[in-house]
């Protein structure tokens, strides 16, 4: 086994540190380069307009991690991954009472899943409805 025998003057080389320090560093360097054919992150960009396509509101999530824009960041990924992205099947709060007041929103979603393009638009009779069909994802 070969040793190190080059030492600046004055400072005693330690081989176990200077491997370790060049190892977390080329760790590092690695983990900042994203990996050819490395899955894209979960994305989506949800919208809420009203009758007429004004645009009432709008959120860019990235799940997990980015949802600053979203109060319920967290649980709006967490039942968006339940559903693999398929918003149809989002789960609905029975429970939920809504006034029979007709103020059309469409909600929309543009995105990725899960390595795959997902878009979804659908029309509610207002914004309870909305809220009681797709739980905490349009509730920004």
């Amino acid at each position: 086994m070969a040793t190190l025998s080059h030492t600046l003057p004055g400072v005693p080389m330690r081989p176990p540190l200077l491997i370790a320090s060049a190892g977390l560093c080329a760790s590092l360097v690695l983990a900042a380069i994203p990996a050819y054919g490395a899955a894209r992150p979960d994305a989506v960009f949800l919208s809420v307009t009203a009758h007429g396509g004004t645009t009432l509101r709008a959120v860019f999530m990235q799940c997990p991690g980015l949802t600053q824009g979203h109060p319920y960041g967290g649980a709006a990924c967490a039942a968006i991954d339940s559903v693999d992205g398929d918003f149809d099947r989002l789960p609905s709060n029975p429970r939920r009472r809504c006034a029979e007041e007709h103020a059309p929103v469409t909600a929309t979603m543009d995105g990725v899943w899960g390595d795959r393009t997902i878009g979804w638009q659908k029309t509610f009779s207002n914004t309870c409805e909305l809220y009681a069909k797709t739980g905490p994802v349009f509730r920004f």
